[in-house]
């Protein structure tokens, strides 16, 4: 073996053996490093094949010629001496790799790092990596070209931290170590004070590297009073082995009150010989802002798995992400452990900081369980092993503590008690035994499920106070308690499902839709339906025998009802509004007779399966080529038509304004706040309007909020008529059903709900597999109500009879925009954000075209008699024909994420007005050819709206609204600016008008409704 060291190393070091002892089985050698240049060229230039250097360089010419003038034939790898050695990943941040890296990567590491440590023949190093992991060559050639001594410990002594510490500290007197954060956590706070990092100790310098650094608050921690340690950040990858960076914590920053948000400490400066990027998203190379980092360098290159050459200078992807601010870079994670939780990006390295800044926690670890559930592993501080019950408390505390510092969809759900982190063998932490701890104490909770009606109501009650952070000795709360007004959220009321599912052991359909909009006694008897087959409570105590609801009156937040409301209004006429200028008139002939009147309007079925196959056969059997060329229903339809009312055919010019020739107007238009509602948070949906009644006097407001709440509002005097808290934030926008009885809205947590137009309640909630941004649209034809996902589906949904017809895979991409629906010839338009516009022929549910834009689509498609146009966010408006032929594209100066509104001039003349991120609105033809422009102060990602103005010669005019609030009315004719108001916030809402009421959403909390007046005035209009 020895003689095996000396012929592969020879040319770098010299080797002489100086003393062997066979009883011991040890040989002493004594190394000495050769004089060598680390910069020569491999003498071998042969069969040499140079790699094209990435895209984080590509297109720029600049660095072709960089590259040009230094490439290096560097494929020689075979050479005999070329290799230092080879090694393989560890896989915890992918797929194991084998890296074989040369002399020439890892020999400026070795050299530059003596230097930063100044590292002498005095020092004595502590070897804490294994050889499988690169830092330990760092750790020995550091020794060895020193004239150090290397401390190698046996691996048992590693795992007992106290003794480990005496060992390093007492005994040895170690002065130099690296190690990993999980490594030195594991001494514990006591033993990190008083020994390894105490004012006497021998550790002169501290390295820390391998995973996320430790904030500043825990490295004060750490340090006992008078300790003069020196502490560096050392970060790298193996790919490109093995350190590339290096920060030294200022003295004055570990003894400093420093915030928690300035706790971040920089990755530092590179290495000898080490070139890093920042690389955006569009693969640009970026000096401010967030980005993920790139390592290479001209000789700082190893070969991967079957790499057979590497040009110098090839930059390596790291899969880490920094924030550059300042000149430095400040660790954000690994995408790899970033998960997204109800539409939100959730960062586990910042829990995980937060959780140990907690004065009880000494240690912690989060981890992902089934991608979107968060476990928090706790080792608690100080304190010695907790009994059951203690344990449930303490991890209480923990979640009551998070809850101050972090955002609600960042909240753990589970706090899980654990001894010590499980490492592996690198001094990583561990997770798949983590999981396995966990798994095993759900198990074991399952295991010990009791099933009597009795125990049910307990356990409700107790799981109660646990997921509302309540005491034990808490009262148990009254059966009319509502879980939202005790402190509950969404994302809690998604725990307790979860809890009572692991108690009982099965799941429970609908059971979060009960917890948010019910009592306690609601709660019991929807899982008592569902567990024991039985329709009402039994006799546990006499207070719990009344079933009769009782409500806080107070709580206007949920809608005001009782079993006799359940009755169908009975609507005559109404007329819907909604964002893009669409108008729908519908004729109520009678009332929908699928409501059961004095029964549960929630299918305990909610996606309607067991029927799913009979309403496809009856469906397809009604669906014909009649229908495809716009004639009347034939009598045989008689499932459709027991189900639907009739519709007002309307004219060809139905949802658009015609204008009258323009005319100069002599009156001034303003606007003054009619009324706004309070939603309590972020409101981007936009506004759906209905008016019914005679002369049309009566019409309501339906709009959701991030605050999960959507509002039934009145339109002339801004009251609320209900208000309903769903399952998450609503973006989605309203639409009504054909038989006026039902608001379909979609919702973040995957949802589909239909709501009664008179009173909220729920009569359906149907599941799609994600988010549900896309706004539906309903078929006056057949009554079917179109909806996308973020599932990448379109679904058919059947409302009165909570049926899903059909459902259809778009192709890829989620469908985030609002399905078009366009009558002749019979076509459905789905844009997605695979980049893709699909048309699919509704009643056959084929796919009929499909074109690729190349770029997501977020607009919504609008169609005309001859074309559908759509925007895209490489900053085009794109139009075709029916048959899928593109007739042109006209480029903005932006991306579009806005829809094209439609105006009609007269029958023949149609105009396209749309908006950009470039901040111009603008109008073209059906040609594509530019009509007006105009200039708003902001982006536009409201759709706008045309409309005519009675008090203005009946004038057509169009609303527009910029992302910063400002509402600008042009004249549609030639883009003259009529008038402008700012709304006292930001803006994703589109505006809605009906007469002289102009509805639009806010990011200040608020639903507004302006109201326009006309007045004399002698500037003129043209």
């Amino acid at each position: 073996m020895i003689q095996k060291f000396r012929d592969t190393q020879s040319k770098w070091l010299n080797i002489e053996v100086k003393h062997d002892v066979p009883a011991l089985n040890v040989v002493l050698v004594k190394v000495q490093r050769r004089v060598t240049n680390v910069d020569s060229e491999p003498k071998n230039k042969e069969n040499v094949i140079c790699s094209k250097i990435g895209g984080l360089r590509e297109g720029s010419s600049e660095a072709a010629e960089e590259d040009e003038r230094h490439v290096h034939k560097y494929s020689d790898f075979q050479r005999h001496g070329f290799l230092a050695y080879i090694l393989q990943t560890s896989g915890t941040t992918g797929t194991p790799k084998i890296v074989r890296v040369p002399h020439q990567c890892i020999v400026p590491n070795i050299q530059h790092l003596r230097t930063i440590f100044k590292v002498s023949s005095d020092d004595v190093i502590f070897m804490a990596s294994p050889l499988t992991f690169d830092p330990s060559v760092v750790e020995m050639f550091v020794a060895l070209c020193s004239g150090a001594t290397l401390l190698i410990i046996p691996p048992v002594i590693k795992m007992m931290p106290k003794r480990l510490a005496n060992v390093l500290f007492n005994q040895h007197k170690v002065s130099i170590m690296q190690a990993t954060p999980t490594l030195i956590k594991r001494f514990g706070p006591e033993v990190l004070t008083s020994v390894v990092l105490s004012a006497s100790t021998s550790l002169r310098v501290l390295a820390v590297g391998g995973e996320a650094f430790p904030s500043l608050n825990v490295l004060k921690s750490w340090r006992g009073e008078g300790n003069k340690t020196e502490i560096f950040n050392l970060y790298g990858i193996t790919e490109v082995s093995s350190w590339a960076t290096y920060y030294k914590i200022p003295e004055e920053s570990l003894c400093s009150a420093t915030p928690l948000h300035e706790e971040c400490v920089p990755l530092g400066f590179p290495l000898l010989g080490t070139v890093l990027d920042v690389v955006d998203n569009s693969g640009q190379v970026i000096h401010e802002g967030k980005g993920q980092v790139f390592i290479g360098g001209k000789e700082r290159v190893c070969l991967l798995d079957n790499e057979k050459a590497v040009c110098p200078g090839t930059m390596r992807a790291t899969g880490d992400w920094v924030i550059v601010k300042d000149g430095h870079m400040y660790y954000i994670g690994r995408e790899d452990n970033q998960i997204k939780r109800h539409g939100k990006r959730v960062n586990l390295e910042r829990i995980q900081q937060v959780a140990e800044s907690l004065k009880q926690v000494e240690v912690s670890v989060v981890a992902k369980y089934d991608q979107v559930k968060l476990i928090l592993f706790v080792v608690p501080k100080g304190i010695p092993k907790l009994r059951k019950g203690e344990t449930t408390n303490f991890c209480r505390d923990i979640l009551l503590d998070l809850e101050k510092s972090l955002s609600s969809h960042e909240i753990p759900d589970h706090v899980v008690e654990i001894d010590s982190v499980p490492l592996t063998t690198h001094g990583k932490v561990d997770r798949t035994t983590l999981i396995q701890i966990y798994e095993e104490q759900a198990k074991a909770k399952k295991s010990d499920c009791i099933v009597g009606r009795k125990e049910l109501w307990e356990g409700i009650q107790r799981l109660w106070k646990v997921v509302l952070s309540l005491p034990d000795d808490f009262p148990d709360v009254s059966e009319n308690c509502m879980f939202l007004y005790n402190g509950g959220d969404s994302l809690k009321a998604l725990r307790l499902t979860e809890e009572i599912e692991t108690f009982l052991g099965q799941t429970l359909i609908g059971l979060t839709e009960v917890i948010l909009n019910g009592s306690v006694l609601d709660i019991y008897n929807h899982i008592a339906n569902i567990f024991f087959e039985a329709t009402n409570k039994e006799d546990i105590d006499k207070n719990y025998r009344k079933r009769k609801r009782i409500k806080d009156e107070s709580a206007g937040s949920q809608p005001k009802w009782n079993e006799n409301q359940l009755s169908t209004a009975t609507i005559s006429n109404i007329t819907t509004i909604s964002r893009g200028s669409h108008i729908m008139k519908l004729k109520i002939a009678e009332n929908c007779p699928h409501l059961k009147e004095g029964k549960e309007l929630m299918d305990p079925e909610l996606n309607g399966k067991k029927r799913e196959e009979d309403y496809s056969f009856k469906l397809s059997e009604n669906m014909n080529a009649k229908i495809l060329e716009n004639e009347k229903m034939s009598d045989k339809n008689s499932y459709l038509e027991s189900t639907v009312n009739k519709v007002i055919e309307p004219p060809d010019h139905a949802g658009m304004f015609i204008p009258e020739v323009c005319v100069v107007s002599s009156r001034r238009v303003t606007f003054k706040v009619r009324w706004k509602s309070d939603t309590a948070k972020c409101v981007d949906a936009s506004p759906l309007v209905v008016i019914s009644g005679d002369n049309d006097s009566d019409g309501t407001v339906y709009i959701g909020s991030h605050s999960h709440r959507i509002q039934a509002i009145d339109l002339l005097s801004g009251r609320i008529r209900w208000e309903r808290i769903l399952g998450d934030r609503i973006e989605s926008s309203a639409c009504i059903s054909r038989c006026g009885n039902f608001i379909i809205v979609g919702c973040y947590d995957g949802s589909v709900c239909v709501l009664r137009v008179s009173d909220g309640q729920t009569y359906w909630i149907f599941w799609t597999e994600d988010s549900v941004k896309s706004s539906p649209v309903m078929d006056s034809d057949l009554g079917l109500v179109f909806v996308g996902s973020h599932d990448q589906h379109l679904y058919a949904l059947d409302i009165p009879g909570k049926v899903c017809a059909w459902k259809l895979y778009c192709g890829g991409g989620a469908v985030f925009s609002t399905p078009c629906l366009n009558k002749s010839p019979r076509r459905l338009y789905i844009a997605t954000l695979g980049e893709s516009l699909v048309a699919v022929n509704p009643d056959t549910r084929s796919v009929v075209w499909k074109h690729f834009c190349g770029k997501p689509l977020f607009s919504s498609p609008q169609c005309t008699v001859q074309n559908v146009f759509v925007g895209c966010v490489d900053g085009s408006l794109q139009c075709f024909s029916h048959n899928g032929d593109q007739l042109w594209q006209f480029s903005t100066g932006g991306p579009i994420f806005t829809s094209p509104c439609i105006c009609r001039f007269s029958p023949t003349s149609q105009k396209i007005i749309c908006g950009s991120h470039d901040c111009f609105v603008y109008c073209l033809d059906e040609v594509g050819s530019l009509m007006w422009k105009f200039e708003t102060s902001r982006q536009v990602y409201a759709v706008p709206f045309v409309f005519t103005n009675y008090n203005l010669d009946n004038r057509t005019l169009v609303a527009v609204i910029s992302t910063d609030g400002n509402l600008w009315l042009l004249a549609a004719a030639t883009g003259e600016l009529v008038t402008s108001y700012s709304l006292p916030g930001k803006v994703f809402s589109s505006p809605v008008l009906w007469k002289e009421a102009l509805i639009v959403g806010c990011r200040n909390n608020f639903v507004y409704c302006l109201e326009m007046f006309a007045s004399e005035q002698e500037n003129n209009f043209g």
